[in-house]
């Protein structure tokens, strides 16, 4: 086996890789690199030969520092990389912190399917989360139909919206239920109807209070003498 360190202080080198604070990719310096190489000889099939390479990376942007392994196996010829910390393939909204907790637990569960790219798992997450928000907002009445019919009636959703709901709903149970393999542009589109409510229902309101606080009243007019 043997090992090389190379130190990129005199000699920087630029690659390009994910950026999870940028949201793509961007140009990186690699600050530091480190290979390990090793060979075996298989009985009954001869030598292999493999490398793991790691790498300390920065961007050239936002100067975030990640990790990246690098790892080739001979035999197959198949080359594997890994970031750390993983990529992040959709941001998290900075009001999940009014959202709460069981609902927030997953919901990040969630995030961390899309991330690794498991999308029928993230669907039926999602699928799980919209129906604690109908569940805590209207009861436990039974099916998707009564809680939505409850919601609508009550006025906190209108025909249009509980459309939106219904096509999440049932993408979800497709997926659990019906083998279904949805596209990321799909899963896209259920995780922006799933933010969308629990905006809705966990943050607009404060957010309007807030908004109306600092809003200065209108002047009033002067009556006619």
């Amino acid at each position: 086996m043997r090992t090389t360190t190379t130190d990129m202080a005199k000699t920087p080198i630029i690659s390009r890789s994910h950026c999870n604070r940028c949201a793509q990719e961007t140009k990186h310096i690699i600050l530091a690199s480190r290979r390990v190489e090793g060979s075996e000889e298989v009985e009954d099939y001869g030598p292999i030969y493999w490398w793991d390479q790691y790498e300390f990376l920065e961007c050239c942007g936002c100067e975030a520092v990640c990790m990246r392994h690098t790892l080739y196996f001979g035999p197959t010829d198949e080359t594997t990389v890994t970031i750390y910390p993983p990529q992040v393939t959709r941001r998290r909204p900075h009001w999940l912190t009014k959202v709460p907790r069981p609902m927030v637990t997953l919901i990040n569960q969630v995030y961390q399917a899309l991330d690794s790219d498991s999308r029928a798992l993230a669907l039926m997450g999602a699928r799980a989360v919209l129906d604690m928000v109908l569940t805590e907002s209207v009861g436990d009445l039974g099916p998707f139909s009564a809680k939505l019919d409850a919601l609508e009636d009550s006025g906190a959703i209108g025909t249009k919206n509980r459309k939106f709901l219904e096509a999440a709903l049932d993408a979800g149970s497709a997926a659990g239920h019906r083998g279904y393999q949805p596209s990321t542009d799909d899963v896209g589109a259920v995780m922006d109807i799933v933010e969308n409510l629990l905006q809705a229902v966990y943050h607009l309101d404060s957010l309007a209070d807030q908004l109306k606080k600092s809003t200065p009243p209108r002047a009033r007019r002067k009556k006619d003498s």
